[in-house]
């Protein structure tokens, strides 16, 4: 009989009360203590959501708990900081992303994991949705021959600064573009700098020879344009995904069609992947399967964002 797994979390804000803490009773895990500076949010997510314990001290709840997981999510700067002395300290960690504000930060974390020899998994949920899923199924099949081209398109831009937008949200759509596609080569960006809106047009060089594009505003319905991609194979094969729906068209042969239904709390945790990615970062913890995102993964992610903040200012972007 398998031991279930004993979980810390440091972080009770809004974003780990929405998507985190509401799915942990699915998985196989003893919530044994949740941390956070606020007590009274602390208290009120135990109560919510099944955690054992309470504390207001992160060190106090490592040393007391030894947990076999632990979560840390909020601010990158929390994150950077308290994520490298859990790492340090041995504890495999789960943090969402990006796991920092840049990809120095995110090398020493990785760096701080591998000489650990722990899993550090980076919350990259879109890995994880299905139609994502599918799609790699896609492209690793016989039929669909090598990427050619790739569309990408995401619909937020809600920060202020543009290097927080672009690091904090648009990191999604980027680090789902080079889990699909592979590796960068280089990148060409325009920046939308019409007065009252803000976004760009990036035109990206992968290593394999495909050409990829990633296209933002400000304009766009999160509720309902959230992010979209098309991928087109060597073969005449292509995948569409809008909002989490799925079409594959397969010429000679039925499309495959995936519908995600409305939008709602619990199409965000299933659809859009949050589940199956903290189920990752469990199975990677009992040694079950391979991560599918660990922090070493997502450097590169990192490092194209900040090329295509860079290439922005450069052609003339203003907060």
């Amino acid at each position: 009989m398998t031991v279930a797994l004993s979980v810390s979390y440091i972080g009770a804000g809004g974003f780990s009360s929405r998507l985190i803490h509401p799915q942990l009773g699915r998985h196989d895990v003893r919530l044994a203590a949740i941390c956070d500076l606020d007590e009274a949010r602390a208290q009120k997510a135990a109560a919510c959501h099944g955690f054992e314990h309470v504390y207001t001290d992160f060190c106090a709840m490592l040393e007391c708990e030894e947990p076999d997981a632990v979560f840390c999510v909020g601010p990158q700067a929390m994150q950077y900081e308290i994520g490298l002395q859990v790492l340090r300290a041995g504890f495999p960690l789960y943090v969402q992303k990006p796991a920092a504000i840049s990809s120095e930060r995110t090398r020493e974390m990785a760096d701080a994991a591998q000489e650990a020899g722990v899993a550090c998994h980076v919350g990259y949920n879109l890995r994880s949705a299905p139609a994502s899923r599918r799609t790699s199924q896609a492209i690793a099949s016989g039929e669909f021959g090598v990427p050619t081209l790739g569309i990408f398109r995401y619909g937020l831009m809600s920060r202020p600064v543009w290097r927080d937008a672009i690091l904090d949200q648009h990191v999604h759509a980027i680090d789902l573009l080079l889990h699909l596609l592979g590796d960068w080569r280089s990148a060409q960006v325009t920046p939308i700098l019409q007065e009252g809106t803000r976004g760009y047009a990036a035109g990206i060089a992968m290593e394999s020879g495909c050409a990829a594009s990633l296209c933002t505003t400000r304009e766009m319905d999160a509720s309902d344009e959230f992010i979209a991609f098309e991928i087109t194979g060597s073969d005449g094969h292509s995948v569409f995904s809008h909002d989490g729906d799925l079409r594959y068209h397969r010429p000679g042969a039925d499309d495959v069609l995936m519908r995600a239904g409305t939008w709602n709390p619990q199409r965000l945790i299933d659809w859009w992947g949050y589940f199956d990615d903290v189920a990752s970062f469990f199975a990677a913890v009992r040694g079950e399967a391979e991560d599918i995102c660990p922090i070493a993964d997502t450097i590169r992610t990192m490092e194209l964002a900040e090329e295509i903040v860079r290439l922005c200012y450069e052609g003339g972007a203003r907060e």
